[in-house]
């Protein structure tokens, strides 16, 4: 599985590599929405865990983009702060699901990942 994560937080980003590597899985992390909207738009990916707050654009934007740009992209929604009315609205612009800092590593391994179809290149 090809995994792209877009996050602020490079310790987010390590810790989310290194947890979807030892799956086995081919992981891609950027920092800002620019770089991760560009990869959307050249490359294929099975699954995309997007924070809802970024500095250079709103989350909800990036994942109204990156579905435009990718209908069929499932795409995860990370946040580290308990915003019901960003959640809600995440959901309404097609997120699979919405997590909240940290990581329950257990769930996104037997509840999100099974879910995810592998998409030919």
């Amino acid at each position: 599985m090809k995994i792209l994560v877009i996050d602020d937080d490079t310790e987010i980003l390590e810790l989310l590599t290194t947890f979807f590597s030892s799956l086995g899985h081919e992981v891609k992390t950027t920092t800002n929405s620019l770089d991760g909207l560009k990869w959307i738009a050249t490359e294929t990916f099975d699954l995309l865990m997007l924070d809802i707050k970024l500095p250079d654009k709103d989350g909800i934007e990036v994942l109204i983009e990156s579905k435009k740009a990718d209908p069929n992209l499932p795409v995860v929604m990370i946040t580290g702060y308990r915003e019901a009315d960003k959640v809600i609205e995440a959901f309404r612009h097609g997120a699979l699901d919405c997590l909240l800092k940290p990581f329950n590593f257990d769930y996104i391994k037997n509840n999100i990942l099974p879910q995810i179809p592998i998409r030919k290149k």
